[in-house]
């Protein structure tokens, strides 16, 4: 037998099983994702590889003049800032669950630890300039000092964007539990640091959906016998940030001060998610 399979978005989906003599292999979405975005993995983390062997050889040779401790703190702040931020690529990349995270529209998330956004990039171009213009002797050493003082609050800024702690919680009352219900809860993963599923009805009732819950790799914890109805106070109480649903989703309520508050995101067909708009309507 062999498979006829059709690439959407970076996922290898079935269309029909055919016949033949051979056989086809077909890749995961955890192997397919990082194959995607291993570019945009490399191209943040190169510039690291190169600078902080550069800094840390700069810091024996840091002249014992009335700079030297704002030369050593700078060097010593970016290296850290720099390893850790490699530290965090590395670890999002290789834990990645292969679906890449919804763009968020209309909200100010923070972005992939796994690709270099715009602040990112700033950083980058004080930082290598900084060091090449640090390396020169004269003058430009202290105007490569200055970039690369401004590069420090960017640095850690890029840093807390990749730390950022933002829970998610997603209705998991789905009688059949398929790749579709996985897809959708990678895809709320990766748009926080935790994830929420919660099932409503009984423990007794929706066991099957409890156990499914806990055995996926991408929940972080399960919510049993969770309300139908979604307010703030909710919410707030189990310090959940954000609900997340996708497109036609049915069976949960939102209250109207969670729409308001821009609180309830829902993932549309194109793969980008949008603040739920109020009126009672769960879609985008």
């Amino acid at each position: 037998m062999d498979l006829d399979v059709a690439h959407d978005h970076g996922f290898f989906i079935l269309i029909e099983v055919v016949s033949s003599r051979s056989s086809r292999r077909i890749s995961s979405w955890q192997v397919s994702h990082q194959n995607k975005s291993y570019g945009g993995f490399i191209d943040a983390v190169c510039d690291k590889a190169f600078v902080v062997p550069c800094w840390i050889f700069l810091l024996s040779r840091v002249p014992g003049t009335g700079m030297a401790f704002v030369q050593y703190v700078v060097l010593f702040c970016l290296i850290l800032a720099e390893t850790a931020s490699g530290s965090i690529r590395f670890r999002a990349y290789y834990s990645s669950g292969g679906v890449p995270a919804p763009t968020v529209k209309g909200l100010d998330f923070s972005s992939s630890a796994v690709k270099a956004d715009h602040v990112g990039k700033a950083k980058q171009t004080f930082e290598m300039v900084g060091t090449a213009l640090f390396i020169l002797p004269f003058f430009f050493k202290y105007i490569g000092l200055v970039l690369l003082m401004f590069a420090v609050p960017l640095a850690y800024e890029s840093v807390r964007r990749k730390v950022n702690s933002r829970v998610i919680y997603v209705d998991g009352t789905v009688k059949n539990f398929d790749h579709k219900t996985i897809k959708f809860w990678t895809q709320a993963k990766g748009m926080g640091s935790k994830l929420v599923v919660g099932i409503q009805g009984t423990t007794t009732q929706n066991s099957d959906m409890v156990l499914n819950a806990c055995s996926s790799s991408r929940v972080d914890e399960v919510m049993a016998e969770a309300p139908s109805k979604i307010d703030l106070y909710f919410l707030d109480k189990n310090k959940i940030d954000y609900i997340v649903l996708y497109t036609g989703q049915t069976g949960l309520e939102m209250d109207d001060d969670v729409l308001n508050a821009n609180r309830c995101l829902g993932i549309g067909e194109d793969g980008s998610a949008r603040p739920v708009k109020a009126k009672g309507s769960h879609k985008e």
